[in-house]
């Protein structure tokens, strides 16, 4: 009777154990398929809706599946800083890695070189390079024109205020498509255009803003997406006047007045360099971000500043991110990337 009750604990015990090693077992396994992705940013979300795009991408893939692990940096502005916090990412393997910055161009490409099996990303208007640097855009065509067709609906002057940090490539094709949008809204409508030359201070961009108003404007597009359109999403707020952004919700900068924003869904351009990795089949494209394929969506009408919108623009609002999806509106050929539109 003791044998047979000691034989019994024992086969409990062995298979406790054996339940106990394989949980360990595949905790081990889980952590081996950890995927880790480097991501350099120019700022923080709360102070620049470019980088709050990509933050907010990684955070929605994160949620989505728990293996991926995101290595952050906001040194993006400074190419010696972020070229050893990028490397340090690989060492520590990083097997994805997104420059998010106009400003590490060169730096991609180095290191793209050198580590030629590492699926890698970078915000340029050059083109990818074989095999692993791809190039992360967006159609500033369909952006500019998306939002300032709303915006001339809203205006009662006629007068859309432009301010970006530099006249710029991707900054005078987001005019360009702000001033067809614009005039398919009201032919009568005029973009009054101005520059606060920096991307970091809030201050110049406010006071170029400040400028537009006074000449009769009376809705307002910090065009940007850096730091210092901050500071024309505060003069929205303090003057009470429709403002709209691109890359990140505009509701995250002007909670009352950001009516209107073309949202930059990074999550595509991610999962497409995760999935590169995942197979072993590299190859370098550009992803440019527009309505037809993901990468752009819109704002929703909801909230604080939706009622600034009436029901009908609303609707006409859909209708031009609908036609722009479908290609029913033409759009010149980009002059920032020829590749696009």
């Amino acid at each position: 009777m003791i044998d047979q009750t000691v034989r019994k604990i024992y086969a409990v015990s062995t298979l406790a154990m054996t339940a106990l090693m394989a949980i360990v077992a595949s905790g081990n396994s889980v952590h081996a398929e950890e995927i880790k992705i480097g991501i350099i940013m120019e700022a923080r979300p709360a102070e620049q809706p470019w980088s709050a795009a990509i933050y907010d991408a990684a955070q929605a893939l994160g949620k989505k599946n728990p293996t991926l692990k995101f290595l952050q940096s906001y040194k993006a502005y400074d190419p010696t800083s972020a070229e050893p916090v990028a490397r340090q990412m690989l060492q520590e393997g990083a097997v994805v890695l997104d420059m998010h910055s106009f400003a590490l161009n060169d730096v991609a490409h180095t290191l793209a070189k050198e580590f030629p099996k590492v699926p890698m990303s970078v915000s340029s208007f050059d083109p990818p390079v074989q095999p692993n640097l791809s190039i992360g855009t967006a159609s500033y065509l369909q952006i500019g024109y998306s939002n300032c067709w709303l915006l001339a609906k809203l205006s009662k002057s006629g007068k859309i205020a432009f301010v970006g940090a530099m006249p710029i490539p991707y900054a005078t094709e987001l005019l360009k498509g702000c001033e067809l949008g614009a005039t398919a809204a009201n032919s009568n409508a005029k973009v009054l255009a101005g520059y606060g030359n920096s991307f970091s201070n809030p201050q110049t961009t406010r006071e170029q803003a400040q400028g537009l108003l006074d000449q009769g404007a009376d809705v307002l597009f910090p065009a940007s997406a850096t730091e210092d359109s901050l500071g024309g999403f505060q003069l929205c707020e303090q003057k009470h006047i429709p403002c709209a952004g691109w890359a990140s919700d505009a509701r995250r900068y002007s909670a009352n007045y950001g009516v209107v924003s073309a949202i930059v869904d990074w999550t595509v351009m991610l999962e497409s360099l995760i999935q590169q990795h995942q197979t072993g089949r590299l190859e370098a494209t550009t992803f440019d971000a527009a309505f037809g394929n993901g990468g752009l969506r819109s704002q929703p009408f909801d909230g604080a500043p939706a009622k600034l919108v009436p029901a009908d623009v609303q609707k006409g609002y859909a209708d031009v991110v609908q036609a722009l999806k479908d290609g029913k509106i033409e759009l010149p050929k980009s002059e920032a990337h020829p590749c696009c539109t």
